[in-house]
């Protein structure tokens, strides 16, 4: 049994490890969600490089990357095109006690980024629990058109009716 849950980039920065199109979705979330994210490969998209918040070392991963003391990253994502390199990330962050995912085995990652439709403050995740990340994407799809656009401002609409009856107007809720 898995949990969804919603990190806040208040969490703390994230490593990104590989800079190619699998790297490039994965940051382009994590950009899009306000983190701040540092990324470590041998070559690294533009595009990647172009997302604010990312700082970007072109090398190959060391395992210092994973502090031994106290961990700095909140999240790591092993991104790269080796199935070796992704298995000693994975290792290194689960004996770190740092979350990962290990984009190509399901079974070294400790959780899955689902399938995410985002306008404005309302998001909708979809997952498949790592089953098969294509279904999950081709559902957010559906769910997206179903839905049509323009929910950011109803969503922000009812956050300041609520934050007015709370009596907190200006306060983030946790929803």
């Amino acid at each position: 049994m898995s949990v969804m849950i919603e990190l806040r980039p208040s969490a703390g920065p994230v490593l990104v490890v590989g800079g190619g199109a699998v790297a490039l979705r994965r940051v382009r979330n994590l950009s899009d969600g306000g983190f701040s994210i540092t990324v470590v490969a041998p070559s690294i998209l533009d595009e990647i490089r172009g997302l604010p918040g990312v700082t970007c070392f072109a090398r190959t991963f060391i395992d210092t990357d994973i502090p031994d003391s106290e961990s700095r990253w909140a999240l790591v994502l092993a991104c790269t095109g080796e199935r070796e390199v992704n298995r000693h990330i994975g290792e290194a962050a689960r004996a770190h006690a740092i979350p990962v995912v290990v984009v190509d085995s399901q079974d070294e990652s400790t959780f899955f980024t689902p399938a995410t439709l985002r306008d404005g403050g309302l998001q909708v995740a979809v997952s498949t629990g790592g089953a098969d990340p294509a279904l999950a994407k081709q559902l957010r799809e559906k769910i997206a058109t179903a839905l049509g656009p323009g929910w950011a401002n109803v969503v922000e609409t009812a956050r300041q009716a609520r934050q007015a009856r709370l009596g907190r107007a200006g306060e983030p809720t946790d929803e």
